[in-house]
């Protein structure tokens, strides 16, 4: 083992002792840990965060001067959410990266977790030609809810690009998450940063035609995120390999292709996948179908909302990342108690500024609301809608840390049937009868059953992490599983 590896499994390992010697001490040393790992995380998914923001803003602005319809922001909602179901699914096995990558530090092998990393990297290759499938396809998907006119135009061009972004995105989020599990998440921040400031400059220099460019409104803002997210891959590809290089292993011989260790990130992280892309394609089909389904001031409104629920969740999410990492860390190091502390401590952070959010959300939804649109049925949708975002803020902050945390410990089953099934009948299927049925309560009606799902599913993740059947699962094979 090199000077390197032993930093590497000594800061990761040593954080926390057994589970056995557990103490207050401990905790304190836990908590410190995941505000080290979390703190680069979160600035690195809220200045992706920031700068979609910024984008819609950036977009709206088009709206607002009549241009192109006046749909752009509306059509860059529709086709970054729809291009994001299937690579969500992406996501959540690229995601389960860092739990293998983080056991494996913690049993003080890292060796092997850059192995199931290549592995990430393959499946991503594998992907391009499904997401040149899909993208030939995006039209028809659309015209299905009824679109048409420049919305359609516009929203299939923009899901048509951010497809041809996924196979790109899928394997910097692999890298990202090695180096998230072997507890260097600023080389993650670092690609991150550097892609969202070339983003935002071409966003500038392309929609508006500055600097001497052309004018392109939409496919400028496109072409600015696939050319950001190749930036951010190339720095990712350079971090990879020098560190592998600093390791002492060889590319060459960690690259080959290895069905047995592929096979198992897919067995663990299909789930999660699937839990992921069809909770998107759940609030694409309650987005396309049944908000819009109130005209074109509900979809705008939803579209800005959105971008606030946005700043709410993604720093959360950046949490949750930090949690599997840390959750995962601690049952290579054969303790879980050490584990159950890391979630606790997750909770209590997330539930705090989530909730913060939800305050800011209902006392201030004027002037949120008026950031963005300007007509005044859509603020009066708006202002309704985030309401309701205020209210599930608690809730959706459970969902996220418990299902992170489940997945640090390999448990993606339960948690995705839970999410899937309560957003399948609850927010689609449910939100589809109040629409149909009762549309004089109009964006309340569906976004009443997409509150309760939320609220449902965070209560039911909280549920299964409590049962602790998660400690029986094992992902070290013969090094055994984790003392009780």
């Amino acid at each position: 083992m090199t000077a390197e590896s032993r930093e590497i499994t000594g800061a990761a390992g040593g954080a926390v002792g057994g589970g056995e010697n557990f103490d207050p001490v401990a905790a304190r040393s836990i908590l410190s840990r995941l505000i080290q790992l979390a703190i680069p995380t979160i600035v690195g998914t809220t200045s992706l965060t920031v700068m979609q923001f910024i984008d819609g803003w950036l977009v709206s602005l088009l709206d607002r001067r009549g241009i192109d319809g006046g749909v752009n922001l509306a059509a860059s909602f529709n086709g970054g959410l729809t291009a994001f179901v299937p690579l969500a699914l992406c996501f959540g096995i690229a995601g389960l990266v860092n739990t293998f990558v983080a056991q494996h530090v913690g049993d003080r092998r890292p060796e092997t977790g850059v192995r199931f990393a290549w592995q990430g990297i393959w499946l991503s290759i594998f992907s391009i030609p499904i997401f040149v499938i899909l993208a030939l396809g995006m039209g028809d998907i659309f015209r299905l809810f009824g679109h048409s006119g420049d919305l359609l135009q516009l929203e299939t061009l923009f899901a048509r690009y951010m497809l041809a972004t996924a196979p790109i995105n899928f394997a910097g989020l692999v890298i990202g998450s090695f180096f998230l599990g072997i507890h260097k998440p600023v080389i993650q921040v670092i690609a991150g940063v550097v892609g969202n400031i070339v983003n935002l400059v071409l966003d500038y220099a392309l929609i508006f035609g500055n600097f001497g460019c052309p004018a392109l409104h939409l496919l400028g803002a496109a072409i600015a995120t696939l050319t950001a997210s190749i930036v951010s891959l190339v720095i990712l590809m350079a971090f990879f390999y020098r560190w592998q290089r600093k390791m002492g292993i060889a590319a060459r011989k960690a690259c080959p292709i290895r069905f047995s260790e592929m096979g198992k990130l897919v067995k663990v992280g299909l789930p999660a996948g699937a839990q992921l892309s069809g909770d998107i394609f759940c609030w694409t089909i309650f987005t396309l179908a049944w908000v819009d389904h109130f005209g074109p001031a509900a979809a705008e409104a939803q579209s800005a909302v959105m971008r606030y629920v946005t700043i709410s969740f993604m720093p959360a999410v950046g949490l949750g990342n930090a949690v599997t990492a840390l959750v995962a860390n601690r049952i290579g190091a054969k303790d879980q108690a050490g584990a159950i502390k890391t979630a606790h401590w997750g909770i209590l952070l997330a539930v705090s500024y989530m909730g913060v959010c939800g305050l800011i959300f209902w006392l201030g939804r004027a002037t949120l609301a008026g950031v963005f649109l300007s007509r005044l049925q859509s603020l009066h949708i708006a202002e309704a809608i985030l309401i309701f975002s205020a209210i599930f803020q608690i809730f959706d902050a459970m969902n996220v840390i418990f299902v992170s945390a489940l997945r640090g410990a390999g448990d993606t089953v339960i948690p995705s049937v839970i999410t899937l099934g309560s957003a399948i009948t609850i927010c689609v299927i449910g939100g589809g009868v109040v629409t149909l049925n009762q549309p004089q309560f109009g964006v309340s009606g569906p976004w009443t059953m997409a509150t309760i799902y939320i609220c449902f599913s965070g209560l039911a993740n909280l549920f299964w992490w409590a049962t602790g059947r998660w400690k029986r699962i094992n992902l070290l094979g013969e090094h055994g599983r984790p003392a009780e």
